[in-house]
């Protein structure tokens, strides 16, 4: 086997194949712990604390992937200095990235915590306060711990500019390797509580990258160390520009996903959200071997629009076009063995129809779709239109989602996040074909 010819090309080109094999490997590893981890959760906790625990968690992902927009502001700002050889101002991007979360998040864990002390917590979250007392503290923990992870991430954004997002990756999975161990070591002890359990899944990313901080600034990239001498208003200005609409896009996606949980936790009941997310965390499988492609092409976008080589990003266009086929292809054998899979998976603890499995498979694949045009559009920078289309859809699918849940179960609620995702791949799929040829003209070139 010709190691260079399987690694040659461009150097852009170069770069995203050793990315995507770096990241099979730890997105393999990541897929292993993420199942192991669901088994040994159910062993920590009753099936009703673990409905709450995937309530909380799908808030708390909401959360993780939510960064005002500098985070993602930071990925195509840095890649668009790092293009230039400008060493200066990419260490103006990363260090006002850094002391701007710091600056933003601090207070806000802080107001949080207070403010929690006046909201019935349990009622919220449709909870027992029988079986759950400590529902505020459960809560107030878990996001103070999030919000100081969040600061420290921008350690993965900054790989991720610099077209390594193999290393983002593995910081990730790090810190899911480290929740595993400590929930291997609870569920020797036998039953734990939900309190310890959050604490354990949270604090762990947040020891990874409290470790990887010192690791990657005392090397290579040590010219990107962060520090308040290089805090620049400039950068910042740049940064919030692009940033504000990549958080707004982030918040209303993320609105119409975590509404999900908490949608069939107060129509339905906690318990009725595990069978849910055992289906969605099967099927994001598909999800996960798509974005270990697609990942390193933003970034790559962003270096090849910058230096004006529309020949290779439309080259990058026809090949995800292909990659979407191997995916139907891929989505149709997981709704066959899902059965098969979840009896090797959970044995009989968890029962999922394949009502749920077909529509999941379906969501799962319209948000590849979706994203497939998106990645490349976050990569050169226009998402205006993605921008209006995604808070439209917040607006107008989240009741929709409430009351096709209340009325048709999960298939309702699943059927109206199908809808929203293929609306928003339509007009993504349209942009980008009026940006390739040279004809996107207002909104569309925004």
């Amino acid at each position: 086997m010709n190691i260079k010819r399987i690694f040659g090309g461009d150097r852009r080109t170069s770069l995203i194949k050793k990315n995507i094999a770096g990241s099979l490997l730890v997105k393999g590893w990541s897929c292993i712990v993420q199942f192991l981890i669901v088994p040994l959760s159910l062993q920590c906790l009753t099936k009703y604390e673990y409905g709450i625990w995937l309530t909380i968690n799908s808030i708390l992902m909401g959360i993780d992937a939510i960064d005002v927009g500098l985070g993602n502001g930071l990925r195509n700002r840095l890649a668009e200095a790092m293009a230039l050889d400008n060493h200066e101002m990419a260490r103006r991007q990363v260090s006002t990235t850094f002391f701007m979360l710091v600056m933003i998040m601090l207070p806000l864990i802080v107001l949080f915590a207070v403010s929690m002390q006046f909201v019935d917590c349990n009622a919220l979250m449709n909870v027992s306060p029988e079986l759950v007392p400590d529902m505020r503290g459960i809560l107030v923990a878990s996001v103070a711990i999030m919000g100081s992870t969040f600061i420290f991430k921008f350690i993965g954004n900054m790989y991720m500019g610099l077209q390594l997002p193999a290393i983002n990756n593995l910081l990730v999975v790090l810190g899911q390797t480290v929740s595993l161990g400590v929930l291997f070591v609870l569920s020797l002890l036998g039953h734990s509580s939900l309190m310890t359990v959050a604490v354990a899944f949270t604090a762990s990313p947040l020891l990874v990258y409290l470790i990887a901080y010192p690791v990657s600034f005392c090397g290579k990239y040590s010219f990107l160390t962060p520090s308040l001498r290089f805090f620049d208003k400039e950068s910042l200005r740049s940064l919030f520009g692009l940033g504000v609409k990549f958080f707004v896009i982030q918040v209303s996606g993320l609105m119409l996903f975590m509404s999900s949980n908490v949608i069939i936790s107060h129509v339905m009941n906690p318990a009725e959200v595990t069978p849910y997310q055992i289906a969605y965390r099967y099927f994001s499988i598909l999800y996960m071997l798509f974005a270990i492609i697609a990942s390193p092409l933003w970034s790559a976008t962003t270096d090849a629009y910058t230096k004006g080589d529309w020949v290779w990003i439309r080259r990058a266009m026809r090949k995800m076009n292909l990659l979407l086929l191997a995916c139907v292809a891929v989505v149709m054998f997981m709704i066959v063995v899902a059965p098969l899979f979840y009896h090797l998976w959970i044995g009989d603890k968890v029962e999922v129809g394949l009502s749920l499995n077909i529509m999941m498979a379906i969501y799962t694949y319209m948000l590849v779709v979706s994203n497939s045009y998106s990645y490349i559009l976050m990569g050169i920078g226009k998402i205006r239109m993605i921008l209006v289309v995604t808070v439209s859809e917040m607006i107008i699918f989240v009741p929709i989602e409430y009351f096709a849940c209340k009325y048709a179960g999960t298939t309702g609620l699943l059927t109206s996040l199908i809808l929203s995702t293929a609306i928003c791949a339509l007009l993504n799929n349209m942009q980008l074909k009026f940006l390739s040829l040279g004809n996107a003209k207002g909104i569309w070139n925004r």
